[in-house]
């Protein structure tokens, strides 16, 4: 009986205790919501290529440059109107390249050197972006000199 009494007893004074240790404890209440959204809109663009390059005359003296013209490439909807074009020449008459605001450009003449061809491309730049290289290319062929200048070019 004595286990009984002690037992009681310890029960007693935990069911006492319990309550009032858990009531001093602080009440937390958690949760979580998340009300946005993210939109975006997607768009594509292009720049098309040249679609003509022409020389600007079948030969002449390089102090003056060898001249190309081309058309603009088609624009609107989707595809860019260019904003510049980089007429470029690689080979071994020489290489380089020149950006110009229009439809019309020239290889200057100090960057060739004698007997050697180079062909030349366009390229439509608009907004950071660069098409493709023209749909026709050109060749320059430097066909005399004196001392090692060169006097003379041709173009087809």
């Amino acid at each position: 009986m004595k286990r009984r009494v002690v037992l009681l007893v310890v029960g007693l004074a935990a069911g006492l205790l319990l309550p009032s240790a858990t009531a001093s404890l602080p009440r937390a209440d958690a949760g979580w919501s998340r009300s946005s959204f993210t939109t975006a809109l997607v768009s594509s663009a292009t720049i098309n290529p040249v679609p003509t390059l022409s020389c600007g005359s079948a030969s002449g003296l390089l102090s003056g440059g060898v001249p190309f013209t081309w058309t603009a490439p088609a624009s609107g909807g989707s595809a860019l109107t260019p904003q510049s074009y980089t007429l470029t020449w690689t080979g071994t008459a020489g290489s380089g390249s020149a950006t110009v605001s229009g439809t019309s450009g020239s290889v200057t003449g100090a960057t060739l050197s004698l007997l050697g061809t180079s062909t030349v491309t366009v390229t439509a730049n608009a907004a950071g972006w660069t098409s493709p290289p023209s749909l026709q290319t050109r060749t320059i062929t430097t066909v005399l000199g004196v001392g090692g200048v060169v006097l003379l070019w041709t173009c087809a």
